[in-house]
């Protein structure tokens, strides 16, 4: 048995990753007086009404000796020392020093225009008008922990990495009777440049202005009650067309959600989508403009009708082989076990698709 500490931060990603226990291998031990929390109102089950006492509990400290291995999370808010959010992170980083530590990081090194890019990732000095102050950079913060990132291409854009991609599991996920409504799962905080927020505002014009149609955005003008998953993942299997037009997110889940419940999705080019999507047969990669977005809409709504249901359909196919949680949980579970015997696995460069 290999026991995890670890702490909420990533809850789609945990609630996966949390999924491991349930092949008895490793039991996973969270700390519990944490700013993030885990509750009955998060946007999904909370870990002890679905993982035994043998396989999650929470706990209110890090306890050396009880431990194999520890999982972090980051992302490149994280480099800034003046920043609350990467707090917790250093803190536990420095206290868990007797088993190796895994940091699993969520982002890209593009802050909008803030800091550059080899800022974020090598860190610097920086020069504000309020005076001069040291930006730590990923390669410090991160040290010799073992890195995961989300996407083939993170590991490019960071210089380092061990990709593992998502996977969710397909019983979870409602291919339901589709109505013409066109979604767009993104929370109303983040990095504007990094979610292509400017595009996004104009993509939700164009759609109204050439369709009617307004764009139901998820947490923004489309809520569901805190605690009901079921119902957001009904609204999700029942909307046909789902849009994923961000800039610089690693493997969006939520696009990876649509597929899988039989959704079209009209995705951007970038982290890898132009090489599983099939443009036109099992999606649209789409240019990073808002008519674009509208005239597919247009043409999905007034066009076949049937062969757009068919393109879902397809989409289904593709997320079971591509993004199923088993295949997920076992690149997981490679990672944990090597890490956690004090290897450093490679990626080969070999990817999914």
């Amino acid at each position: 048995m290999i026991n995890i500490f670890g702490c909420v931060n990533h809850l789609g990603n945990q609630y996966e990753l949390l999924k491991l226990a349930k092949r008895g291998e490793v039991k996973f031990h969270y700390l519990e007086n944490n700013v993030r929390r885990w509750s009955k109102y998060s946007s999904r089950p909370e870990p002890t009404t679905w993982l035994s006492p043998d396989e999650f509990e929470w706990v209110t400290h890090y306890e050396k000796g009880k431990y194999d291995l520890a999982i972090l999370h980051v992302d490149q808010q994280h480099v800034d020392p003046r920043i609350g959010k990467g707090q917790l992170y250093r803190q536990l980083n420095e206290v868990i020093q007797d088993v190796p530590k895994i940091v699993i990081n969520h982002g890209t090194p593009l802050w909008d225009d803030f800091y550059t890019e080899d800022l974020v990732i090598n860190g610097g000095i920086v020069h504000t008008p309020r005076g001069v102050f040291p930006l730590d950079g990923m390669k410090q913060l991160v040290g010799d922990n073992f890195m995961v990132v989300n996407s083939y291409e993170s590991v490019d854009r960071w210089g380092w990495g061990y990709p593992l991609i998502h996977g969710i599991d397909p019983d979870e996920w409602y291919d339901l009777p589709k109505e013409p409504r066109v979604v767009l799962s993104l929370s109303p905080g983040g990095l504007d440049k990094y979610y292509n927020r400017e595009l996004i505002t104009a993509i939700k014009g164009a759609v109204h202005e050439r369709t009617g149609l307004d764009v139901y955005h998820v947490n923004v003008n489309i809520n569901f009650e805190q605690d009901n998953w079921e119902q957001y993942k009904r609204f999700i299997g029942s909307s046909l067309i789902n849009l994923s037009p961000y800039k610089d997110s690693p493997m969006p889940r939520s696009r990876t959600e649509a597929m899988m419940s039989g959704a079209v999705v009209l995705s951007s080019k970038y982290h890898g989508a132009s090489e599983f999507i099939e443009h036109g047969v099992d999606g649209f990669i789409v240019p990073d403009n808002p008519l674009s977005y509208a005239n597919a809409i247009h043409g999905l709504l007034n066009g076949n009708y049937r062969e757009a249901l068919l393109m879902g359909q397809r989409a289904r196919v593709k997320a079971e082989k591509l993004f199923h949680v088993e295949r997920y949980l076992d690149d997981l579970d490679f990672i944990i076990k090597e890490v956690a015997a004090g290897r450093r696995p490679e990626w080969s460069g070999e990817k999914i698709w």
